[in-house]
């Protein structure tokens, strides 16, 4: 009986995924680093333009891209800045900065009048030729209050922190902003210096969802990377984790009535052959709040804390399982052996069939709401686009958790994640 209701549970949760439409992905004039889904419901057109540097890729310099990508839009061109030429059409432009990546997006109303301006004004962007004194420090002072305010955090601190610890000698181990002494040291030159190697054809992919065919597209993406140089000669590290693991906690004292906890558990990048078998391991570790191992255990069970989570960060060098929650000092020593104990089950994950199997139905349904919006949309295929994973994804992504098993799982728990290598930081009146 146990067996034909396990057949009956897999073949429910591949009819009800198979039979979801996803969108077409449409590439570019075959060119691969520029990527299409034409969604006609509204005359609105996102983009999504990406760097292949992010703040890995800082060196010496500690927050350089994150303060040359926060300059682009200040730039003034005919006395107008560029943000104000895309507030005037109603677009919506915004920046980020990650480790890996850095990127632009805006968001318009399709017609001829808006596609010329945002198409003529992101070009004026990537030239980076019209930067100011003015601008860049104006900047500067906006990222040393973030520096500042960041290192009164203790959830902030915990990060940064765990990060410099665990991701030492790698281009992972600082804060994206970078640190107080340095970002006052960056001039212009540096900052020119460096925009010349983010800004190349070929550190760049483009990623656009919305009302706009492929035609319309291609000439789209033609004008905006007009005159841009078409390669730069940067050479990219490739970081490798050197944190060889610790049996004391980083204790960190900080005045604060809630100490932190971060754990850290090296695992597998996205492009991992085992990556579904981690990624359904740790939706029941602590990834699908209320019906996960930590939240049963530390707030159902105990009253630890009012929410614990963990999740698979996969970069594009590095993948770590973060561990995460906040309690009352005086609970800490208690917090911490009950997260071991969930971590060594974990390891020899003793979990039942029919667990794993609504893991797996609850993954692919959060899958689907990846698609529900043109922003959700967007945000996955630029995803879809940096890890060059466009052919098949959607198919590939099911399957990829459709197969996974708890024998598959158990295999991967114990070949791929590194239990021997695992930190513990807490910040707090310790």
């Amino acid at each position: 009986m146990k067996i034909i209701f396990h057949v009956i549970w897999v073949f429910f949760i591949m009819s009800s995924t198979s039979g979801m439409a996803y969108p077409k992905i449409k590439v570019i004039k075959n060119n691969v680093n520029y990527l299409l889904i034409q969604e006609s419901t509204l005359p609105i057109v996102d983009i999504n333009i990406s760097f292949n540097t992010g703040s890995k890729d800082d060196g010496s310099l500690k927050g350089l891209t994150n303060y040359a990508i926060e300059l682009l839009h200040q730039q003034k061109v005919d006395g107008e800045k560029i943000i104000d030429s895309f507030e005037k059409i109603g677009a919506i432009y915004s920046s980020s900065v990650g480790r890996d990546s850095s990127s632009l997006s805006v968001r318009f109303v399709k017609n001829d009048h808006n596609i010329n301006i945002v198409s003529k004004k992101l070009n004026e962007i990537f030239k980076g030729s019209n930067l100011s004194t003015s601008s860049i420090e104006y900047t500067r002072e906006l990222i040393s209050k973030n520096i500042a305010s960041r290192d009164l955090n203790p959830a902030s601190i915990v990060s940064y922190k765990s990060d410099e610890e665990f991701f030492a000698d790698t281009g992972y181990a600082h804060p994206i902003s970078g640190y107080m002494d340095i970002v006052k040291k960056i001039n212009i030159v540096d900052i020119q210096r460096h925009l010349k190697k983010i800004i190349s054809i070929d550190n760049i992919k483009i990623s656009i969802v919305g009302d706009i065919n492929e035609n319309e597209t291609a000439h789209f993406i033609s004008k905006l990377l007009n005159d841009i140089p078409e390669k730069n000669r940067t050479t990219f590290v490739k970081n490798k984790l050197k944190y060889e693991g610790s049996d004391e906690v980083k204790i960190i004292n900080h005045d604060s009535s809630q100490t932190h906890i971060l754990i850290y558990i090296p695992s597998v990048t996205r492009q991992h052959k085992n990556f579904y078998n981690i990624l359904v391991a740790n939706y029941i570790f602590g990834g699908s709040g209320f019906g996960s191992m930590l939240m049963q255990e530390i707030r159902e069970n105990n009253g630890l804390a009012y929410s614990v989570y963990s999740y698979l960060l996969p970069y594009k060098d590095i993948g770590v399982i973060k561990i995460g929650m906040q309690t009352e000092s005086k609970n800490t020593t208690k917090a911490l052996r009950i997260l071991q104990t969930e971590i060594n089950k974990l390891k020899i994950f003793n979990i039942d069939d029919k667990r794993i199997e609504k893991a797996k139905n609850g993954l692919l349904k959060s899958f689907e709401l990846r698609f529900d919006t043109n922003k959700n949309m967007l945000r996955t295929l630029s995803s879809i686009n940096d890890y060059e994973m466009h052919d098949n994804y959607f198919e590939r992504y099911t399957e990829g958790i459709n197969l996974v098993t708890k024998e598959s799982i158990i295999s991967s728990l114990q070949s791929d994640l590194q239990f021997e290598k695992i930190l513990i930081t807490t910040v707090g009146n310790n």
